[in-house]
């Protein structure tokens, strides 16, 4: 079994195969060579050796234990729930493992830091797309600088070795950002300029600068979302920046420019036409109900005023008449 275990090690040395399948590939050489000590163990048993047998059903289980461990580990991609690898590195003191831990508690510091501009429910939270230009760049380096000044842009690839980037940049096929996902932004704000929404972001409201503009608000135009609906920024992530990739021998450094990615909070509009427009119509109807009010009364005089002027006719007529 050793022997079978040693020719696939040197075999898989002549290619570029990264950990994680030389992991697998041991795991499953590993299984079916355990079962062959169980084999010899009940081999021993049935000739009288017991106490060799014994030991090697002892070894066959304590070797199965850990095929299980790295089963868990390289196919399913979590730990085993008796996993001893964090003690056991622990105890013998790991410098390796100390350092990692001390870039975790690093970059949960970051992961805590947040803006102060408010929370949103997430149902009404939906992602954005954002159009760079030259100057958005240079001013998301300018603001990037400033973090980096202020020890407020993580640049240790979210803890992980050179080894483990490697990996993870083969599997994506993808470059690894020295920031991870991203940095959120101390400060920013939508701000409405020429008929476009320009994204505002920096340090505080003071120096803040242009980094983009927004185009869409999911699948719908901006414009057309914000007829419909009130638009505010809910968060602004700083992106990209130093990367590392996958290379022949290793992984090649690199710097890309930086990025802003953005989640748009939106809310109805409330329509107050149906307000504003009642006491028009209540105003509209009272000027009608004062008009008819005004032509009655015009009629109802100028039906009293005629008798009265039919009466003064008589009385005129039969004056002349005793005149006569």
């Amino acid at each position: 079994m050793l022997s079978l275990l040693d020719m696939a090690n040197h075999f898989l040395g002549y290619f570029n195969v990264n950990t994680t399948l030389k992991g697998r590939i041991y795991t499953i050489l590993g299984f079916f060579g355990d079962w062959y000590l169980l084999y010899i163990g009940i081999k021993f048993i049935q000739n009288a050796g017991y106490v060799r047998g014994v030991l090697l059903i002892l070894v066959f289980l304590l070797l199965m234990y850990f095929t299980i461990v790295n089963f868990f580990f390289y196919f399913l991609k979590r730990r085993f729930v008796l996993d001893p690898s964090e003690k056991i590195a622990g105890l013998l003191g790991d410098e390796r493992l100390k350092e990692q831990e001390g870039r975790f508690s690093e970059h949960d510091r970051y992961d805590h830091f947040a803006p102060s501009t408010g929370l949103y429910d997430e149902k009404q939270v939906i992602p954005a797309k954002v159009e760079l230009n030259g100057t958005n760049h240079k001013n998301l380096a300018q603001i990037a600088a400033q973090l980096k000044a202020e020890n407020l842009l993580p640049q240790d690839y979210d803890g992980h070795s050179d080894q483990e980037v490697l990996d993870l940049a083969k599997e994506t096929n993808k470059p690894v950002f020295a920031i991870g996902q991203g940095t959120p932004l101390p400060y920013f704000d939508l701000r409405q300029e020429h008929g476009h929404f320009v994204v505002y972001a920096g340090m505080n409201q003071m120096t803040a600068l242009p980094v983009g503009r927004i185009t869409r608000v999911g699948l719908s135009d901006i414009k057309q979302a914000h007829e419909q609906f009130k638009l505010f920024l809910a968060t602004a992530v700083l992106q990209g920046g130093v990367a590392k990739s996958a290379g022949r021998s290793g992984v090649i450094e690199r710097s890309l420019p930086y990025t802003i990615k953005v989640e748009v909070a939106f809310s109805e509009k409330t329509s107050n036409s149906a307000v504003t427009n009642q006491p028009a119509t209540d105003l509209s109807a009272t000027s009608i109900g004062q008009t008819e009010f005004k032509s009655a009364n015009s009629a109802q005089s100028q039906h009293i005023s005629d008798p009265e002027a039919s009466n003064l006719s008589n009385k005129t007529s039969q004056n002349r008449r005793e005149n006569r």
